[in-house]
Parts: C-alpha cells; structure tokens; sequence
C-alpha cells in the first residue's frame, strides 16, 4: 500500500540520522461478513527496541543513551 510504501522511504531516507528510529506498519485482514476482503493497514509503530551505534563526537555536550531511556527536556 502507499502506507507502506511512505513508511518504508521514511525509514531509508532518515537510516543515518543520529538517534532516528524506525517505524513498521502492520496489516489487518478485513472481512465483509464472512468473506475475505484483504488487508488494511492496521497500525504505524516506532520500532523503540532496537538502538543504533553510538558514535563519539568529542563534544562535550553531546549526549547518547545506552540501552532503555528516552531524554526528557
């Protein structure tokens, strides 16, 4: 679907932004009574799960979180 597809292009354009993370869409069935009637986009999730390298600037106010955590301002 177009959803998808924008999805998809989100996350290669953004693959080597600094603390970008990525995103899924999940797929639903769709059912008209009891017949079949195909899939419809169900949801776009961040994937917060899985963290990118860290990678040293040598600025000291530049900051990383290892593992779980988000920053908060």
């Amino acid at each position: 679907t177009n959803t998808e597809l924008n999805t998809i292009s989100h996350n290669i354009a953004n693959a080597s932004t600094y603390g970008f993370k990525g995103a899924r869409t999940e797929f639903a069935a769709v059912y008209n009574g009891m017949q079949p009637g195909g899939v419809e986009v169900a949801s776009i999730s961040q994937n917060f799960d899985k963290n990118g390298s860290i990678t040293g600037t040598g600025r000291s106010m530049d900051l990383a979180i290892n593992g779980s955590g988000f920053f908060v301002t």
